[in-house]
């Protein structure tokens, strides 16, 4: 099974882990959007295609793909924060082959690790238009 395939099945782990750890939540809302959009396209973007960083890559799962359904009445109506948390622990808890970024030789720091989940969760998925992009993005929902 491709990991495409394993991509909805993972997101949805990540969802009800994240549900059924409500109070373990990260604030957002300190997060840096813009040194974020920096960190994804020098760690992240050569794996994962997001259209507001300019990647476009095939080795991950195109994270514009992953949660344009999410953000939808249909997939979910994932709010920002849910996609932070997602991104956050998918970037601490990755499976083979994307590297864990809480430790070894691509370590991250929370602060970064925080920053690169807003900017994740400020535009993937999201029409270009929509996009709240690294600029002002703090960590409230720009979801239509």
């Amino acid at each position: 099974m491709s990991l495409r395939a394993l991509l909805p099945l993972a997101l949805a782990g990540a969802t009800l882990l994240a549900a059924g750890c409500a109070g373990r939540a990260v604030d957002s809302s300190a997060a840096d959007a813009s040194a974020g959009k920096t960190l994804f396209s020098q760690n992240c973007g050569g794996c994962h295609t997001l259209a507001d960083a300019g990647t476009t890559a095939a080795v991950g799962p195109n994270l514009d793909d992953a949660f344009r359904a999410s953000r939808t009445d249909e997939g979910g109506d994932f709010d920002e924060s849910t996609i932070f948390d997602v991104t956050l622990d998918q970037m601490r808890l990755a499976a083979p082959p994307m590297p864990r970024f809480d430790t070894g030789p691509q370590k991250l720091s929370d602060e970064e690790l925080r920053n690169v989940a807003a900017y994740v969760a400020s535009v993937a998925g999201l029409p270009a238009q929509a996009a709240g992009g690294a600029t002002g993005a703090t960590g409230t929902s720009t979801a239509p």
